[in-house]
Order: C-alpha cells, then sequence, then structure tokens
C-alpha cells in the first residue's frame, strides 16, 4: 500500500526528479534543489508542498534556509542538523580541517580556509551551538575540536557525491586510509 502510495506521487517526471535529488542529497535548500533539478521557482514549491503533504518529503528551517529531507530516510535530528551545517561551504572547509588537524585555534583555522578571522570567529560560534566542535582554553589560547569525527566522516563519506567537493573526496580517501588498521 505504503509503495503503490509512493509510485503514484512519484508518477509525474518533476516529482520523481526532485524527490531523488532530495534522497541522493539530504539537506538541499531551495535554490540548491532547483539549481540540480532545473524547475522553475513556482513549479519546485508546488511539487515540495505536494510531496509534504503525502509525507514522503519534510522540511526544517534553520536560521533563513529550509532544508528538505525525504521521510523514507529518517536520520536522527543530530544527524539532519549535522548535514544542513555540512551544506554551508564555508563550515563545511573548516570541519575537514579539524578532521584533519585535530585541534587549531581561531587563527589557523582563518589561514588554512582563506576567511576573515571574524567571519572564521562566527562560523565557530555556530559550529559550537551545533555541538559539532567545542572549544577548550590552554593556556591564553583558545583551540576547536571536533566532537564526534567518526559521526561527521561517516557522513562526509555517505553523502560524498551530493556535495560536489573535490575537498570531501579527498578527505574521504584519506580518512578511510586512516581507518585501515596497519599490520
Amino acid at each position: 500500500m505504503q509503495d503503490e502510495l509512493l509510485n503514484e506521487a512519484l508518477a509525474l517526471g518533476a516529482r520523481n526528479k526532485i524527490y531523488k535529488a532530495i534522497t541522493k542529497s539530504p539537506g538541499l535548500h531551495f535554490r540548491e534543489l532547483q539549481r540540480r533539478t532545473k524547475i522553475a521557482t513556482g513549479s519546485l514549491q508546488y511539487h515540495l508542498d505536494f510531496l509534504m503533504k503525502r509525507h514522503l518529503v519534510r522540511s526544517e528551517k534553520k536560521g533563513k534556509f529550509v532544508r528538505y529531507y525525504s521521510v523514507r530516510d529518517a536520520h536522527s535530528e543530530e544527524d539532519s542538523s549535522t548535514i544542513g551545517l555540512l551544506r554551508q561551504p564555508s563550515l563545511r572547509k573548516i570541519i575537514l580541517f579539524l578532521l584533519t588537524k585535530k585541534r587549531a585555534n581561531n587563527e589557523k583555522i582563518a589561514v588554512a580556509v582563506d576567511l576573515s578571522p571574524s567571519t572564521v570567529s562566527w562560523h565557530m560560534t555556530k559550529l559550537v551551538q551545533g555541538n559539532l566542535v567545542e572549544k577548550r582554553r590552554v593556556g591564553r589560547k583558545t583551540f576547536f575540536y571536533i566532537v564526534e569525527a567518526d559521526r561527521i566522516a561517516a557522513l562526509l563519506k555517505t553523502y560524498k557525491k551530493s556535495f560536489l567537493d573535490e575537498m570531501v573526496d579527498s578527505f574521504v580517501e584519506i580518512w578511510d586510509e586512516m581507518q585501515i588498521p596497519q599490520k
């Protein structure tokens, strides 16, 4: 019965395209979904509303973005929040840097990701509030650490293709090599 409803709802090519894009790349915001599907704004909104009314897609508003997720591929609230943060290029660069360096202060992060220290500070506040990063004072300096590196790396690996980012591809290759037990 559930599969019949799904097939009926996705019988239209545009809806099927939207649903597949969301399933493949959970956490996309409206404009990115529009870019990837090449569907006009009004039509995209109409079909998203249809999919949400049929409980196939859910939306989540964080800040100024509404992100979309498949109901069938239910992620925990924590994973959905993490995916939403990883969808932001500057935050993703910072997370990738911290995953490879283990810890860094604001100045080193700013240089590594080519952002101003004040912008990095603003992003770090979002990452700390999102429970992806924690900060610790060591002497006069504050260092940032990834909280659950394995969970974040697993999400990056699972949705590697959806990020359209060579840095993520490179990170996943390196991470996989690091996880292989040495003989």
